[in-house]
């Protein structure tokens, strides 16, 4: 593993170091670590310290330094906010990119972080831990910034009169997707925003081969008797549709984001702010019956 973080910032002996805006701590197991550890190297010089710390059961962990990197392999989540506290620079922005790990740890990581940038494969009961620390840090969850293209397209649509005023009588979404848990969570969104109390919910598996199988999302719908709208991945493309049934006229048509990690992390690392959308799009999720 060290030899392998020898290179996470490529050149950072060769050239002068830039000053650094921060640090960024990534938090999971050791191959969910190394994933981080290729996404930040594709970013280049950022002006970040990367401690990059997999969790395990050791007191004493092995560590592999470079200028502006450092990684921490077999961590014991006990000393987790104390490996945080020491490492991160006091006078800058901290970044905890959590990709896994101990949940009881995310308390202590919490009052750390500015920004909590949530990455777990099955974020139930994560999410319902983080509800919690909307006070405490600035949270988010890449889920969310992969659903930013989605929820523009969407919100655009809104910029209609009759859009607007239909909205209200929505009584059914439908959301096809690959990834549940962000169908969940946009979901919450539309759910929060919007004031529903009485639409029904259906989110369903992307079908095996259907276009945009590799996004979050692969088609979405909002069906009521004065307005029925729809968004989804262009064939053969990657663009993604929003149209309103009827209104030819009305469809809007953009490019689906870099849904690479390397491209979502960069995209996350530039937000500094507390996001209230995301928070009342998670409390929503988390009430929405499995």
């Amino acid at each position: 593993m060290a030899n392998a973080f020898e290179t996470l910032l490529p050149g950072a002996r060769d050239t002068p170091a830039r000053a650094l805006t921060g640090t960024v701590i990534v938090v999971g197991s050791a191959d969910r670590i190394a994933g981080a550890r290729d996404a930040l190297g594709q970013l280049g010089d950022v002006g970040v310290r990367a401690i990059l710390i997999s969790e395990g059961t050791r007191t004493t962990p092995s560590t592999s330094v470079t200028e502006n990197a450092m990684a921490i392999d077999g961590l014991s989540p006990r000393f987790l906010n104390n490996a945080i506290a020491a490492l991160r620079l006091s006078s800058l922005p901290a970044v905890v990119w959590w990709r896994g790990g101990s949940v009881e740890a995310l308390d202590d990581v919490a009052d750390l972080a500015d920004r909590l940038i949530l990455d777990v494969e099955s974020p139930g009961v994560v999410w319902r831990r983080a509800a919690g620390f909307f006070e405490r840090t600035a949270l988010t969850d890449l889920r969310w910034t992969r659903l930013t293209r989605w929820r523009a397209a969407l919100a655009h649509l809104f910029d209609l009169q009759h859009v607007r005023e239909g909205a209200a009588g929505v009584q059914r979404l439908s959301i096809s997707a690959s990834d549940p848990d962000a169908a969940r969570l946009f979901a919450g969104w539309l759910r929060a925003r919007l004031r529903w109390t009485n639409v029904a919910v259906q989110l369903t598996p992307a079908p095996a081969g259907a276009s945009g199988a590799k996004s979050a999302l692969t088609h979405v719908s909002l069906e009521g008797p004065r307005l029925s709208l729809s968004l989804g991945v262009k064939e053969d493309s990657n663009c993604l549709v929003a149209a309103i049934e009827g209104d030819d006229g009305s469809a809007r048509i953009v490019p689906l984001a870099d849904g690479s990690l390397g491209g979502l992390i960069g995209e996350e690392l530039a937000v500094r702010t507390r996001d209230l959308a995301f928070e009342q799009a998670l409390v929503s999720a988390l009430e929405m019956p499995l």
